[in-house]
């Protein structure tokens, strides 16, 4: 997370090159400085005690917003976000393959860049469609050429027998014009 933001700046903290684990504290300031320095806060007005959004809270209940667009369960979003689901807690025990799965689901709106993610997704199913429409199409040329094939004997047999009454004199080779 520090490679986002400039941290060339010494602070008498960790350096770049010399990591130390941040905390939650840490990642909420982190936030706030690159919310000050992108613009987005300003200066409170005077008679003002609060921000109209708070630096990292607001991710919280993006994530929880955007799990519930989703469609995931909501006691699953509540576990996520290690919330206390009542007496839930006590008998309610999804495993981690469930998380995971209902996470999943709601990975594209999850995505800054959902967009992409959906037409990632699109892309992949419409090759899937036109991998399959390949093979249908494949499969009636085959049919065709098998026709077709069919159709060429005959001809060669009834050419082969309008030859044979040719060459026994029962018919006579009328010639055009």
């Amino acid at each position: 997370m520090r490679n986002l933001w400039d941290t060339r700046v010494a602070q008498g903290r960790g350096l770049v090159t010399v990591p130390k684990k941040l905390t939650s504290l840490g990642v909420k300031r982190l936030m706030e400085r690159a919310i000050w320095a992108q613009g987005l806060r300003k200066k409170l007005e005077p008679g003002k005690k609060r921000h109209p959004f708070q630096a990292n809270h607001s991710l919280r209940k993006w994530f929880k917003t955007r799990c519930e667009i989703a469609g995931m369960k909501p006691i699953n979003t509540e576990k996520l976000m290690n919330h206390s689901v009542g007496i839930s807690d006590s008998y309610y025990r999804a495993t981690e393959q469930e998380l995971l799965q209902d996470y999943l689901h709601a990975i594209e709106y999850l995505s800054i860049n959902g967009n992409e993610t959906k037409l990632t997704k699109e892309i992949e199913e419409l090759k899937e469609k036109s991998r399959e429409t390949d093979y249908i199409i494949k499969g009636k040329l085959e049919e065709k050429d098998e026709q077709i094939q069919a159709l060429e004997k005959k001809q060669e047999k009834l050419d082969a027998l309008i030859q044979s009454f040719i060459d026994s004199g029962k018919l006579t080779p009328t010639k055009t014009n």
